[in-house]
């Protein structure tokens, strides 16, 4: 029977090493150690149709299996009902939510769309959406929940107020003209407008103004958001408000580690790479060499590791560099990409590989080398959003390779929020822009979950500091501290075309090094290459596939630490020990008994005030005025509760 197979009654071996690593070998129910024929437990019950994946899965021991009660999840995913809650309480006209790619705003944009029209405040939904292929993704989910919504093709003059339907769904694009004017004709009747991606508004100043005049109107704007950005003063994005910093103010935000958390996204490894890159540039002067028979004038050469702090003209050309098809640092990288791979699709049978090229004639020789790698050679895709030809054929290279099973494909900025393949595991970052709009885009990719199966997804990035520290944010959750460099304008119009060579470059790349593992991004966690090597031999040892080794060193780390513990010769005395400052503990146990709660309500299909007055019940004080000890009680408390 197929891993996929809904009928599947026990979690096979990999998937249960996926559970007894997520509980940290305790019952997630009473918080003992878990004993030999520990059970690997569905969370809705396999009678009453619960899958048997590893989102629906919890390791228990025994006697809390045999115990353990039952309960359904909602219909809506928790912080999508939280949203929902917070467009009501809002009452305003204009509502921006933003939430991780991959977290469903869709199902949560419809769902709310089926209320306002049940409750009679509006009598049409129409959606606007960045692209083609968007236009038609809305209206086909749109039908699923069981929403009639018209995608409306250029040129159609009838489409936008189209009898026997619902509303309508067209692109930004289509209301400059006299779309904007059929759009606000239809808008005559109570409407509720969705504008998805709502940051496209602002590629050019007539998408903005045209988009304002045509969904004025509405009684209501739900804005759609994956990625936040900052003011652009050229292009301003109507219905959104900024703070003083420019930067745009979210009314609800759905964080990428708390979808993580939540079981809606995958979490994801980014996995750096240094590497030293040798270089000419005459722009930056000559030398003089000596010779037998006089001087003669060469090129300065230049040589940088990627991890180093650099100039920014060093950062490019060292990129330049590296990412050259014919040097090592490249092949290497694909190489070890493709390994991964592998190791993925022995648990993920079609999962799949995307690189994100910097130039055209750079995607076909990594093509070339993939090819050289596995034997097939990857589909190579380019975006044009001037409607060029080769735009087509790249959307039906993304659609058969998205519904098919093949290893690699190969993007040219072919990132916008259109592209959604969810096989997508693992990808390597060979792009120069170091922007965290475009690098969150990325990132969105691969995070998207499916049912029957949980792996971590792996980005290989070039350990430059800028892409670093993105990594980093990404990881703690500092979506709100985003500070983009003043050169993010000239970046911009270096990534206005998708195929061109840009300015005049003289630089000559000479040679790059192979690429040595500089460390791995988890939850937060710097894993060292040392680290991941004692992690991947002893899942070996375990019998864990290597795909879960990053998984397994914060174990490791404990196990080394409790053992050193037991080999000290003597307790040092209190005012010896060295220990974790008190509101740094305190810190983290807010945190934990956060998720704790958070997994707890969302296991029980409640809101989280729900728990808060369970805890209060149980006689713990309140959790925002506890002090440590009591955090610590309440700490235990949930682990009870946790199934």
């Amino acid at each position: 029977m197929s891993q996929l197979d809904p009928r599947k009654r026990r979690f096979n071996s990999s998937e249960r090493a996926v559970l007894y690593l997520a509980a940290d070998g305790i019952c997630q129910n009473c918080g003992d150690s878990l004993p030999d024929g520990w059970h690997g437990d569905h969370v809705t019950p396999y009678s009453a149709g619960g899958p048997t994946d590893v989102l629906n899965g919890q390791a228990l021991c025994p006697t809390c299996n045999l115990k353990k009660g039952t309960s359904h999840p909602m219909q809506l995913r928790q912080w999508q009902q939280r949203a929902v809650n917070a467009f009501y309480a809002a009452n305003t006209p204009n509502f921006l939510v933003s939430a991780t790619p991959g977290a469903g705003k869709t199902m949560f944009s419809l769902h709310l769309a089926k209320e306002l029209l049940r409750q009679g405040k509006v009598e049409r939904v129409n959606v606007v959406a960045p692209s083609d292929s968007l236009r038609v993704q809305w209206a086909k989910e749109a039908d699923d929940v069981g929403l009639n919504l018209f995608p409306v093709l250029p040129g159609d003059t009838d489409g936008y107020d189209k009898q026997g339907y619902d509303g309508c769904v067209v692109t930004y694009q289509q209301l400059l003209g006299t779309g904007g004017a059929l759009m606000r004709r239809a808008l005559r009747r109570p409407a509720f407008v969705i504008l998805d991606e709502v940051h496209h508004a602002g590629d050019n100043k007539s998408w903005g103004e045209s988009l304002r005049a045509a969904v004025e109107p509405a009684v209501h704007r739900l804005c759609l958001t994956g990625t936040p950005w900052r003011r652009d003063s050229t292009s301003p994005i109507p219905f959104v408000r900024y703070d003083e910093n420019g930067t745009v103010i979210v009314d609800y935000a759905y964080e990428y580690g708390a979808a993580v958390a939540d079981g809606v996204c995958r979490r994801i490894e980014f996995h750096a790479y240094d590497g030293e890159a040798r270089w000419t540039d005459p722009s930056r002067g000559r030398r003089t060499l000596p010779e037998e028979n006089g001087k003669d004038e060469g090129n300065i050469e230049f040589t940088a590791k990627l991890g180093a702090n650099m100039a920014e003209e060093d950062v490019s050309a060292a990129l330049d560099t590296v990412y050259e098809p014919k040097y090592a640092w490249m092949p290497s990288i694909l190489r070890q990409a493709d390994e991964m791979l592998t190791e993925l699709r022995e648990t993920v049978p079609d999962a799949a590989g995307l690189v994100i090229a910097e130039r055209q004639w750079l995607a076909k020789g990594y093509a070339d080398l993939l090819e050289q790698i596995t034997g097939t050679r990857p589909p190579v895709v380019v975006s044009d959003p001037k409607g060029d030809p080769r735009s087509e054929i790249a959307k039906a290279q993304i659609e058969s390779f998205r519904k098919g099973t093949g290893r690699w494909i190969v993007a040219v900025k072919m990132i916008s929020e259109g592209v959604d393949i969810p096989r997508l595991a693992v990808g390597v970052y060979a792009s120069k822009t170091q922007t965290p709009l475009f690098y969150r885009q990325v990132v969105g990719r691969f995070v998207r979950t499916r049912p029957n199966e949980e792996i971590n997804a792996r980005l290989l990035i070039p350990a430059v500091p800028e892409l670093m520290q993105h990594a980093r944010e990404i990881e703690e959750e500092l979506r709100h501290q985003l500070e983009i460099a003043a050169r993010e304008d000239e970046q911009a119009q270096q990534e206005g075309s998708s195929t061109g060579q840009g300015m005049l470059d003289f630089r000559t790349p000479l040679s790059a090094s192979e690429p040595t593992f500089d460390r791995a991004i988890l939850s937060g966690d710097e894993v060292s290459a040392e680290e991941l090597a004692a992690a991947q031999a002893k899942a070996q040892e375990l019998g864990i596939p290597r795909t879960y080794a990053a998984n397994l060193v914060p174990l490791l780390r404990a196990q080394a630490a409790q053992a050193q513990a037991a080999t000290a010769p003597e307790q040092p005395t209190a005012a010896q020990q060295v220990t974790v400052p008190q509101h740094r503990r305190e810190k983290l146990l807010r945190q934990e008994v956060e998720n704790l709660a958070r997994k707890i309500s969302y296991r029980r299909g409640c809101p989280p005030k729900d728990i808060n007055a369970d805890l209060l019940r149980a006689g713990h004080p309140k959790r925002s005025k506890a002090t440590v000890e009591e955090l610590e009680k309440i700490r235990q408390t949930l682990l009870g509760w946790l199934g």
